[in-house]
């Protein structure tokens, strides 16, 4: 792990919020991090036909995210294809920890996509104490002791053949269709939908529709993790970021824009909003 890259501003996310900032932010000469890990907004490349978005008429969702894409990209943001796991705030500087790396930025916008699943009963509590998003970051922690990873992406696969390596027990929840005859043991595949995590301070237990597993350990694997768990103190709005009109959050410095902060889930609210974030995130970041 080198020394930390430096940005003027992060923008987590790569779909149309988070390119709408990251083109206006280096238009405006700023030094951009893009942390855009999932390959430009599956959500919005699934759609057959996009026919509500001003000067582009009857285009698909995967044909505007290319539009979108090579637009930002070509005005030279630095695009860092890793998940973002933690944000750390500091004076006048924000720490990003990804799986491998660590980056830093002097203002940061979440433009994150809204999560489409809830959290486990117990997963808030027991974070940090047994719950974890991020095998390779906490993996050694239970070296020689069992553990359970709940995925929903195939990426889960090579972090758990980690924890593999590592742990007594390992206990893998595939939340998606797959062949996982790869994993060896002392990786077991379960089958079950995880409901709650329990335990007395530290985790003690996963409880799945069909059984208890008994571990010491819950990894949580998603293609995106609940916003406030990214950045503790933040505030919401329910199951959204709260923010001010100029995008701002509770947290000086710390900006938000498109799905993440609410309906209207929008195409062109949220490009509008990623504009008005990296503005906002500009003035923030000049007055210091």
């Amino acid at each position: 792990m080198g020394e930390a890259a430096n940005f003027d501003i992060a923008v987590i996310g790569g779909g149309p919020a988070g390119l709408s900032a990251a083109l206006t932010g280096r238009i405006r000469n700023k030094n951009i991090g893009l942390f855009e890990h999932l390959d430009f907004s599956q959500k919005l490349q699934k759609a057959h036909l996009v026919d509500n978005y001003l000067g582009l008429p009857e285009v698909t969702g995967k044909g505007m995210m290319q539009h979108f894409s090579a637009h930002a990209l070509a005005h030279g943001p630095q695009l860092i294809k890793e998940k973002v796991i933690t944000v750390f705030p500091g004076d006048n500087m924000f720490t990003l920890l990804t799986p491998g790396n660590t980056y830093e930025a002097k203002a940061v916008i979440f433009a994150t996509g809204v999560v489409s699943t809830l959290l486990f009963a117990g997963e808030r509590e027991l974070l940090g104490r047994g719950v974890s998003y991020c095998a390779t970051c906490d993996g050694r922690m239970f070296q020689g002791r069992d553990v359970a990873v709940i995925s929903y992406t195939e990426e889960g696969e090579n972090e758990t053949a980690f924890l593999g390596e590592l742990c007594r027990n390992v206990y893998y929840l595939p939340q998606y269709k797959g062949d996982f005859g790869e994993l060896r043991a002392p990786i077991t595949v379960v089958s079950g939908r995880p409901k709650a995590i329990v335990g007395d301070g530290q985790v003690e237990k996963l409880v799945t529709d069909k059984e208890e597993l008994k571990v010491h350990g819950v990894f949580i694997l998603r293609h995106s993790d609940p916003v406030e768990n990214l950045l503790p103190g933040l505030e919401l709005d329910g199951e959204v970021i709260k923010v001010n009109r100029d995008m701002s959050t509770n947290i000086p410095g710390v900006f938000a824009a498109g799905d993440c902060t609410g309906k209207p889930w929008q195409i062109a609210k949220a490009t509008g909003e990623g504009l008005v974030a990296v503005l906002s995130a500009i003035t923030h970041i000049d007055k210091k």
